[in-house]
């Protein structure tokens, strides 16, 4: 028997069983809630740690309209999560509400149908008691929120040092140093027209479309990206970079020549808010651009990187290695962002965006 529900019984068991479906500790707040676009939300609910969960039921597949929609309710609700639930939910379609925050869990049509018998026709009342008492089915959820790992989206980058704070190229005797010592500038360094050459002298010229390199304009249009493998096997094929997300926080590191590791600062810090496809031949890519409004620039007293992040197999190792880029969680952003408000050293203006970015974790 094929499952006949209507999206509104699908809601009314969700609102009862929001608990064993979704989470445990989530609060009711409301039903069909109002945006301020007009758009409606399915189901409201608070979590344990206070966040808006906002969640939005299909009967059917989700289509691609279906992700606007959910970055829509992400953008209008503060302090919120954005949980999607359907049937079945195309490996693609997944991919994105990965790369930007939005929660998924796939349900069984059939299992959900059964609950709604169990619920229908009866009070509010009786059908909560039915709520603790009940013990789901194992398959009614397909993977459950709390079995996913997964990552906070906030990335650190590693970005080539340059003399210019990252908003222009690097000057003669810092170029030839990075030629020899990175591989970027080492293969760059080949090239007919490289980035001593006087079609990039003009700093104000440059941007994310005319640039040599993307270390030389981090700073002066806060974006950045994943990198390539430079190697016989994937030889100019890019990283991905999938974990990242919309709105989480991108710290933009480097060392001066010369100094080790553990001298590795923190120059910026911005808020990820667009991601730009980049097609490079037959491989693509992203560049992650941060809010430049919001960001915070270091120009003395940059925060060292290594008083908060540690590698997670050898804490005590400090060395980056490979890749141009480390994931963090919220807890590390979360301390950074509190020891810029709480020290002296900082005015009043940078604590000011300090506390803001801290908001948005």
């Amino acid at each position: 028997m094929i499952p006949n529900l209507s999206e509104r019984q699908i809601e009314d068991v969700f609102e009862i069983f929001h608990e064993p479906l979704l989470e445990e500790g989530l609060e009711f707040i409301s039903r069909q809630h109002i945006l301020d676009n007009r758009l409606r939300v399915d189901l409201l609910f608070k979590d344990k740690n206070g966040k808006n969960v906002a969640v939005e039921l299909k009967k059917d597949a989700i289509s691609r309209e279906d992700v606007g929609q959910a970055l829509q309710y992400a953008g209008l609700i503060k302090n919120s999560r954005v949980i999607l639930a359907a049937p079945i939910i195309a490996t693609s379609i997944k991919n994105a509400f990965d790369h930007y925050g939005i929660e998924y869990l796939e349900f069984d049509l059939s299992e959900i149908q059964k609950l709604y018998k169990q619920i229908e026709n009866k009070t509010r009342e009786q059908n909560f008691s039915i709520a603790k008492e009940l013990k789901l089915p194992q398959n009614v959820i397909k993977e459950p929120l709390s079995s996913k790992s997964k990552k906070d989206g906030n990335i650190a980058f590693k970005v080539t040092y340059t003399d210019s704070n990252w908003s222009g190229v690097c000057s003669p005797n810092v170029a030839s140093y990075n030629f020899k010592h990175r591989t970027w500038c080492g293969i760059q360094a080949d090239f007919d027209i490289n980035c001593q050459d006087i079609e990039y002298s003009n700093s104000n010229e440059l941007s994310t479309n005319f640039a040599p390199c993307h270390d030389c304009i981090a700073q002066k249009e806060l974006v950045f990206y994943a990198g390539h493998y430079h190697g016989e096997k994937h030889d100019n094929e890019p990283i991905q970079c999938l974990d990242a997300k919309v709105g989480k926080i991108a710290l933009f590191t480097s060392r001066e020549i010369g100094e080790p590791e553990n001298e590795r600062f923190i120059f910026a810090i911005g808020q990820m808010n667009y991601f730009e496809p980049v097609s490079d031949g037959n491989n693509n890519y992203e560049l992650f651009h941060c809010d430049k409004n919001t960001a915070l620039i270091f120009n003395t007293h940059r925060p060292k990187y290594w008083k908060y992040y540690s590698n997670a197999n050898n804490p005590e190792r400090i060395a980056w290695n490979t890749g141009l880029f480390r994931y963090i969680d919220d807890d590390l952003v979360y301390n950074l962002l509190t020891d810029i408000i709480d020290t002296n050293r900082y005015p009043n203006k940078v604590k000011k965006k300090a506390k803001y970015l801290r908001n948005q974790i």
